[in-house]
């Protein structure tokens, strides 16, 4: 998985990425002075000049040009309060207990009971009332988020939106959140028919975590799909699109029309729900490109109008 903070905000770029450098050679990665200029944020160095004196005073370099340190020891980045403040508000979070096991929470909960409580009661809100009941999918999303973690295959039997009845095995991929419907989707690899299929958990009638390792080569596969099958939508909108706020995104708002114009981002995966949110719209809502979304769009209705003749 890419580096991706969470509270990157509240730390120095600058401090972590030396961090991220420093422990990478302490295990062994062999990087030069080049590998490690590529490693540090984008800052305004004013030239490479002091860029170079930071790393020298950091590093020394060995005749074949590989960095070595001065330190015998890596560097732990130190953890903010602001951090300490949201990890005890989410081990005290009952949605989020899947996360963790029992004894884990537990022994985190007393060792952060000094830490200050989150100051607002209210933050953790759900947007749409309707959807997903975390406490009842807390089994399986305990079970989906150990084969992440361990990296092993699920055997699973999943309902869909038509009540059939699908079993098989597969190599876990992601475990998404839609925070605009509350509804928790699982991502699998199909190496067979080499695409990827987005599940609902609340859907999956059975779910088990194998012995079985996920195939090497999986989630480099499964990032070679996404990136060919990236798709867009272009829409008009006469009201919020919250709705889509789970999908990557550009908006524009024309002021005297009241009207925003957006360009969703999606994937194969999620193409069905796509138009079923559009739908949902009505004539609060215009697609105006690609041709074959419009032309999906004009058949379902015309499907549902011959079905009220």
């Amino acid at each position: 998985m890419a580096y991706a903070p969470l509270f990157h905000e509240v730390h120095s770029e600058l401090f972590l990425a030396l961090c991220r450098t420093i422990n990478a050679i302490a295990a062994g990665t062999r990087m030069t002075r080049a590998d490690i200029l590529q490693q540090l944020p984008n800052l305004d160095w004013g030239g490479l000049e002091r860029a170079n004196a930071l790393i020298d005073t950091l590093f020394l370099f060995q005749p074949d040009g590989s960095a070595c340190r001065f330190l015998d020891n890596g560097i732990a980045a130190r953890v903010t309060t602001a951090e300490l403040v949201w990890l005890r508000a989410m081990l005290e979070d009952p949605g989020a207990a899947f996360l963790l096991p029992d004894n884990l929470r537990e022994k985190l909960r007393q060792t952060l009971a000094a830490v200050p409580e989150w100051p607002r009661k209210t933050i953790w809100q759900t947007v749409q009332e309707q959807g997903d009941d975390r406490t009842a999918l807390q089994g399986r999303l305990a079970i989906i988020w150990q084969a992440l973690r361990e990296k092993r295959q699920l055997a699973y039997a999943n309902r869909d939106s038509r009540g059939q009845l699908h079993e098989g095995i597969c190599s876990p991929c992601r475990l998404e959140y839609d925070a605009a419907a509350n509804c928790y989707y699982l991502i699998i690899w199909q190496p067979d028919e080499a695409r990827a299929i987005k599940m609902r958990v609340a859907r999956l009638a059975s779910v088990q975590c194998l012995d079985a390792p996920i195939p090497a080569g999986t989630e480099e596969a499964f990032h070679h799909f996404l990136a060919d099958r990236r798709q867009s939508v272009t829409l008009r909108i006469e009201r919020s699109f919250m709705m889509f706020a789970s999908y990557d995104k550009e908006a524009s708002y024309d002021e005297e029309a009241d009207t925003y114009t957006i360009q969703l981002y999606y994937y194969d995966f999620d193409r069905r729900e796509i138009l079923q949110q559009i739908l949902s719209l009505g004539a609060a809502v215009t697609v105006l490109a690609p041709a074959d979304m419009r032309e999906a769009i004009i058949e379902r209705l015309q499907a549902a109008w011959q079905t009220l003749q």
